[in-house]
């Protein structure tokens, strides 16, 4: 069974008179904080900060009140970012593949904030879900509901060319006419195809060659508005903005 999300919690066909339940603030323990030492350094909640603020700057929407935002491989950062500093949405849907972070999330945050909702996807990956069903074009996402923003930050870099094509013809599924796709990726211009960088360490650093992404991205149901080189002061790498096409 399809589990309802905040959109559906949100729908204009459910209650007019429902209150809609908001936390102001949420402890996340260090053991669940998954990202890097340089992110942990500078501050989880401005590094997701400065990311949010460049995917409204990059992708046209001034602001994300009314806005469905799906997260594919979304940690805790962003939702205790938008959280403790009131960033206004509509809601938030997180997709991960640990299943500790997706428990947390699922009885911290979803019981007190009607705006959120969270599914584990068990979807194979070398580097982070070894034992995960692998994605298949057929696949259905655990959710019904359309988005006007999907972003993924730090996926596609561990991503082989394969699961990226997948990944990114299901996503197509879930965006909304007008919507957007942002996803950042590790672009080598003088590559042409893909490479795997680091051969002890699956995935590490999932590098494409810039044609052979733009290849991929069109041939999975996606137009390009915009290929961005990597802003390291923004904490992305190379950064895609697609329209569906």
């Amino acid at each position: 069974m399809l589990k309802p999300t905040a959109w559906d919690a949100l729908h204009p066909e459910k209650e007019h008179d429902t209150i809609m339940k908001k936390m102001d603030h949420l402890e996340v323990p260090e053991n669940l904080q998954r990202n890097s030492h340089e992110v942990r350094d500078a501050g989880f909640e401005n590094t997701a900060q400065t990311l949010i603020d460049l995917a409204k700057k990059a992708t046209g929407f001034d602001c994300l009140e009314n806005i469905d935002i799906l997260d594919v491989g979304c940690g805790v950062r962003f939702t205790m970012t938008i959280i403790n500093r009131s960033i206004p949405i509509r809601s938030y849907t997180g997709l991960e593949v640990d299943q500790a972070l997706v428990d947390f999330l699922q009885s911290q945050v979803e019981p007190y904030d009607d705006r959120f909702c969270f599914e584990r996807w068990n979807a194979h990956n070398e580097m982070y879900n070894k034992n995960g069903v692998k994605m298949q074009p057929s696949d259905l996402l655990p959710f019904t509901k359309p988005f006007d923003l999907i972003w993924l930050f730090s996926v596609f870099t561990h991503l082989c060319p394969d699961d990226a094509a997948v990944l990114l013809a299901l996503l197509r599924k879930h965006v909304k006419p007008n919507g957007k796709l942002l996803f950042s990726t590790f672009i080598d211009d003088d590559l042409e195809g893909f490479d795997d960088r680091v051969p002890d360490s699956p995935l590490l650093n999932a590098y494409y060659g810039r044609k052979y992404m733009e290849k991929i991205v069109i041939g999975n149901g996606w137009k390009i508005d915009s290929f961005n080189d990597k802003e390291l002061h923004n904490w992305i790498q190379h950064y895609i903005v697609c329209s569906p096409a």
